[in-house]
């Protein structure tokens, strides 16, 4: 039996991989996030799980994360303060929170003689600015917002810990995922922002003149793909994961449109200097290893998006 924690478990990307995790009765699971009493309840959202347990704790508070990797074997860092429109507005926040608890997130884990970490990394920002038409591992990274610094700064620290403590790590460099469970009303994952407000008809704001391109992943092929590789003797220590297929804010607007049955009222504004014009994640080197490949469409994503967001209201 493997015991795994997973850091974050009861975010959107969380949800879905502990259950997925669950699934393997061989397995473990430990989730650490900041639940609430009303959470930890007997109908909380992982009571279905009998290898499940959850536990209500500071990520930022070094005893509490110490408590749970105790006979540890993988350990999964999913935990963010930030995100690509919040960091710009101060950007020692991330060095302060994501990166300083990183590092001792990494000290324990070589203290409890944890096997292996995995660190979902930002495929959509380390990279920055490239002409390139899909970006590879082997892309220099060059970000341009602290979110994005902050992560590639930790893939550094991984580094650092593997060469100097033998700690074995993994980096997932992760495309734009969705899905149900996402937040309807935040800030990031465009596809179920737009379809609420769709569904709703509020108006939407688009970047620039909506030729912003982005890959797009639906949540449960990113599971799968995590789920299907974590645990093997990987050639290397960083893969991209996503589509592979580039799609513009106007494609994306076109297909729910079409959901939706009538015309998105739009409004326009500037792209903020800390936005990517394009990703396209180059995902070969994961591919050609794993032999594993996305099986849900774009159209088909935004479907199941479209039932999940009708279902909420």
């Amino acid at each position: 039996m493997s015991k795994i924690v997973v850091f974050g478990g009861d975010g959107f990307i969380g949800r879905h991989l502990t259950s997925r995790l669950a699934s393997v009765e061989t397995n473990q699971i430990v989730v650490f996030d900041r639940f609430s009493s009303y959470q930890i309840g007997e109908n909380n959202f992982f009571s279905s799980h009998k290898n499940i347990d959850i536990v209500a704790g500071n990520f930022f508070n070094r005893a509490e994360v110490n408590q749970v990797l105790s006979q540890a074997d993988i350990v999964f860092h999913l935990v963010s303060t930030t995100n690509p429109a919040t960091s710009v507005n101060d950007p020692l926040i991330d060095v302060d929170t994501n990166i300083r608890s990183s590092i001792e997130l990494f000290e324990l884990c070589v203290e409890n003689r944890v096997g292996k970490i995995i660190f979902l990394s930002s495929g959509g920002t380390v990279y920055g600015q490239t002409d390139s038409e899909k970006i590879d591992e082997e892309t220099l990274t060059q970000p341009i917002s602290p979110y994005a610094i902050g992560k590639l700064t930790i893939e550094h620290y991984l580094r650092y810990f593997k060469h100097h403590y033998g700690l074995d790590y993994l980096v997932y460099r992760v495309a734009n995922p969705y899905g149900p469970g996402q937040n309807l009303h935040g800030k990031q994952g465009v596809i179920p922002i737009f379809l609420n407000l769709a569904f709703d008809k509020e108006p939407i704001t688009i970047f620039g003149d909506g030729n912003m391109v982005r890959d797009y992943l639906y949540i449960t092929d990113l599971v799968d793909m995590i789920v299907s590789s974590y645990n093997k003797n990987n050639r290397y220590d960083e893969y991209n994961i996503g589509s592979g297929r580039g799609v513009t804010v106007n494609e994306l607007v076109e297909i729910i449109e079409k959901k939706a049955g009538y015309s998105l009222d739009k409004k326009t504004v500037d792209i903020p200097d800390t936005y990517v014009e394009k990703i396209v994640l180059d995902t070969t080197r994961f591919v050609s290893e794993f032999k594993l490949k996305p099986t849900i469409s774009l159209k088909e994503g935004i479907s199941k998006t479209w039932d999940y967001v009708r279902e909420k209201d």
